[in-house]
């Protein structure tokens, strides 16, 4: 066995481990959406929960950065979502924002900190789209692909957390699991999360549960720069190109064994 030999078997498999990567997390299909702000600390906040290059920032009732330990004002702790991931407007059919997701069949290491374009399907929001970053976990339906999209005063669901972090009364933020009844409702917020409240209204036409198609995407830096939060194989996804179609059970298994077929085949003309 020749040395050229060995290095032809070394960079086909490299190849061949790099397009299958790539094509694993080149993610998309079909998803419910709702909402929520329940002012916790992140669950994407923690440490270890995903391959990052930290996790999602969370903010103290100053507003300010706390430490990566502080537990969640939730629970006790002094740590609660950052006020400025809410969602914005770019453009008339185009949006931001930050998401508590969930993809059956996948944990939390799977979706932490990646981010997804929503193309929206079911009216009032047919044409439109976002693109937002998974900075949460929605466990409470966990039979489909869900987006529970990050707006204030959306749908309250802790018990006092806001009224903490705010020094408000938590009847601002509206009733349990459906929030404030009203943009003008939006007007008793605290100051920071009006704009996003009024998105709601304004250019989310107070949607409810509307569809969407998702796609794995590379986030952008409008995203990344309020949680800091990037992940590890950002790069391999930007080298691999992200899948408009959604994946089926049999294509990773077709796709390696064409791959592997391909490296045989390089190896017996070598």
């Amino acid at each position: 066995m020749t040395l050229s030999y060995l290095r032809n078997i070394l960079f086909l498999s490299h190849l061949f481990a790099l397009s299958v990567r790539c094509q694993g997390l080149a993610f998309s299909g079909e998803a419910i959406t709702t909402r929520f702000w329940d002012c916790c600390k992140p669950s994407c906040g923690w440490k270890q929960k995903a391959p990052f290059s930290r996790p999602v920032l969370s903010c103290g009732i100053d507003e300010k950065p706390l430490d990566i330990a502080a537990g969640t004002g939730c629970n006790g702790g002094n740590a609660y979502l950052c006020s400025d991931q809410q969602p914005w407007v770019v453009n008339e059919t185009f949006s931001y924002g930050f998401a508590g997701i969930f993809l059956p069949g996948h944990n939390e290491d799977f979706w932490c900190c990646s981010c997804y374009q929503l193309d929206f399907t079911s009216d009032p929001l047919r044409g439109k789209s976002m693109i937002v970053q998974a900075s949460n976990t929605a466990y409470d339906i966990n039979t489909a692909n869900r987006f529970s999209l990050a707006v204030p005063g959306g749908n309250t669901t802790s018990y006092d957390a806001c009224a903490k972090q705010y020094g408000v009364d938590q009847t601002v933020f509206g009733e349990n699991h459906r929030g404030v009844g009203s943009k003008e409702d939006c007007d008793g917020l605290p100051q920071q999360l009006q704009p996003g409240c009024r998105w709601r209204y304004d250019w989310f036409q107070d949607a409810s549960y509307p569809s969407a198609n998702f796609k794995r995407v590379v986030c952008p830096a409008e995203l990344t720069d309020r949680t800091l939060c990037k992940r590890n194989d950002e790069k391999a996804l930007a080298e691999g190109g992200s899948s408009s179609a959604a994946p089926t059970s049999s294509s990773p298994a077709s796709f390696r064994a064409g791959a592997l077929a391909v490296i045989i085949a390089a190896l017996l003309s070598a």
